[in-house]
């Protein structure tokens, strides 16, 4: 009994010397025992570690939709609400979301516009907003605003639409045009590029 029990762990050792004899002594296959200064003077350097994107989404409930409000200082810029949200977040300031059939209300003091459209991206770093898709937007004092796309730049407070631009007056004057710029801050506008 002693015996067999001898047997394995003398093969054991004999394959520890072995594995030993291979290696150096260090684990190493063929590097010697000892160290050499060309081998500690390769050190490398560990890997930087990359961000893993986070992903998030979200669906509306009933009536309780997707809400997405931005500030400066304690005043509302905009106000999104969508039936749902996928947000993609690859680090601090760095992500994006994308909103569905998006309703957004943009502010600049008493004045508003409201716009809709199928879909909605949201940039992180310049809090800009990009409607696509076929925008409509309405302002306060009625007039109408549509085109294929609208962003939002929040640095400026501009309203900016591209493709198929048409503006309609209260009085029922239609403005087209390529593309159109909206000033929030002044209500100025100007639409340039050929009728469609």
């Amino acid at each position: 009994m002693a015996a067999e029990r001898g047997l394995p762990r003398a093969l054991a050792l004999s394959a520890l010397a072995l594995l030993a004899a291979c290696t150096g002594g260090n684990g190493q296959q063929g590097a010697p025992a000892t160290a050499t200064p060309q081998a500690s003077a390769s050190v490398r350097p560990r890997p930087t570690p990359t961000a893993v994107p986070i992903r998030i989404h979200s669906q509306r409930v009933g009536s309780k939709y997707i809400y997405l409000t931005e500030q400066k200082k304690s005043r509302v810029v905009y106000v999104l609400r969508a039936d749902s949200n996928t947000s993609i977040r690859l680090a601090e300031g760095a992500g994006h979301s994308t909103f569905t059939l998006p309703h957004v209300t943009f502010y600049s003091g008493p004045r508003t516009i409201v716009a809709d459209a199928p879909l909605a991206t949201v940039e992180e770093k310049d809090r800009s907003v990009l409607m696509s898709g076929g925008t409509h937007a309405k302002t306060d004092k009625g007039m109408t605003l549509t085109s294929d796309t609208l962003r939002y730049d929040d640095a400026a407070e501009r309203l900016h639409g591209e493709g198929h631009v048409i503006v309609t007056t209260p009085q029922g004057t239609e403005l087209r045009g390529d593309v159109f710029d909206y000033d929030m801050r002044t209500t100025e506008m100007h639409v340039t590029g050929s009728a469609p």
